[in-house]
């Protein structure tokens, strides 16, 4: 038997305009982080689901834009909470910020969501 696999599923994804409009017209918890802004809003199916957005205007490096929506995907799936869809945005941020400061700020940010929901 196959053992339960830990990637980033496309069902945990957000693929519909109408998805990231709930989130941003009804946010049930907002928090701001160094460089992101992360909306949450509780979700009635059993999965939680994950929008980005991440624009050349914040980041006009694509490496730096691919950095950013790898360590949330990653912050995402291992603080994931049941029941939210969570929309993280992008938000203008130094350009030294580290990797480990990156990902220590995401965990942060995810772990009071998961005390929230």
């Amino acid at each position: 038997m196959s053992e339960p696999t830990q990637k980033f599923q496309a069902s945990n994804r957000m693929h519909h305009s109408s998805e990231f409009d709930e989130v941003f017209k009804n946010p049930l918890k907002k928090i701001h982080g160094q460089g992101f802004l992360i909306l949450a809003r509780r979700n009635l199916a059993a999965e939680s689901k994950l929008g980005l957005v991440v624009g050349k205007k914040n980041l006009p490096k694509a490496v730096a834009r691919n950095r950013f929506k790898r360590h949330v995907r990653e912050s995402f799936r291992r603080h994931k909470a049941k029941h939210l869809q969570v929309v993280v945005l992008a938000t203008k941020r130094q350009q030294s910020q580290s990797n480990s400061e990156l990902r220590q700020q995401l965990d942060n940010a995810f772990q009071t969501l998961m005390q929230v929901a």
